[in-house]
């Protein structure tokens, strides 16, 4: 789910029913009745049958100027990508979208800090594609794999995060191999170097993230029922697992929240 910083909208990804959900949001902060619907058809899938079987909406974000809506589907490996007005009550239009290698599965997204790069990771593929973002119309430039070379561990790429700074790219790696990969990020092209690769002191990293002031990293191990926290080298990138560790059933997301 992702919400507009006007607090117009909520958007709401359906990964089992192949579907993007589109609700108003009330002056009182409650939603009403889904104003948009968009349902991906079961045609078009991807070469994988027994993950591509139907459309898999992953997860919906607005880009940073909020111009547009990009949705990933996992089961057509595309990225959607439409047009988006806080204003009108029908606010998503005139789709497009983006293709990855077949049987990638696309999964989530996040930009450049300077806006200019949209980087995608693939959960079956476990790859990282960097993309022009170029106002909407994505033109790829990259594709990297988080697997090491050779190696026979299981992928399955989940969470993606560049650092508050800007300098670094941060991608988790389930299956086998229960990975944080590090990749600096070029600040002229965009493109991605890699830095290192890191156990995340658990198992099935599913979701992670930096602190604001970007120092800290913590992974949601969710088979292993524990967060873990590291420490960011800020020059390097690298990090360093910390003592701290919170031991919790199942994590799956964590979010940072404001206090008062």
């Amino acid at each position: 789910m992702s919400v507009d910083k006007e607090q117009k909208h909520v958007f709401s990804a359906n990964y089992a029913g192949g579907s993007l959900y589109v609700y108003p949001v009330g002056k009182d902060g409650s939603l009403g009745a889904a104003s948009q619907t968009m349902q991906d058809p079961a045609t078009d899938l991807g070469p994988n049958k027994q993950r591509q079987e139907k459309p898999h909406v992953h997860t919906a974000v607005l880009s940073p100027d909020e111009k547009h809506l990009l949705y990933t589907n996992l089961g057509s490996d595309k990225i959607h990508i439409y047009k988006y007005k806080a204003s009108q009550p029908q606010p998503l239009s005139e789709p497009t979208s983006v293709s990855v290698t077949g049987g990638d599965g696309p999964r989530h997204i996040d930009f450049s800090a300077n806006r200019k790069y949209m980087y995608v990771i693939t959960e079956m593929g476990a790859h990282v594609f960097t993309y022009e973002y170029n106002g909407g119309k994505p033109k790829m430039l990259q594709k990297v794999s988080m697997m090491e070379d050779g190696s026979t561990k299981e992928p399955g790429g989940a969470d993606i995060h560049v650092s508050p700074d800007g300098l670094f790219l941060y991608a988790s790696n389930r299956g086998t191999a229960n990975e944080i990969v590090v990749y600096r990020i070029n600040q002229e092209n965009g493109m991605l170097s890699f830095v290192e690769r890191h156990n995340t002191g658990g198992n099935h990293p599913r979701n992670f993230v930096i602190d604001p002031t970007g120092n800290f990293l913590l992974v949601a191990n969710k088979n292993s029922n524990n967060v873990v926290v590291f420490k960011i080298n800020r020059t390097t990138g690298q990090l360093t697992q910390t003592a701290n560790k919170i031991e919790v059933d199942s994590p799956s997301c964590l979010k940072f929240a404001s206090v008062e």
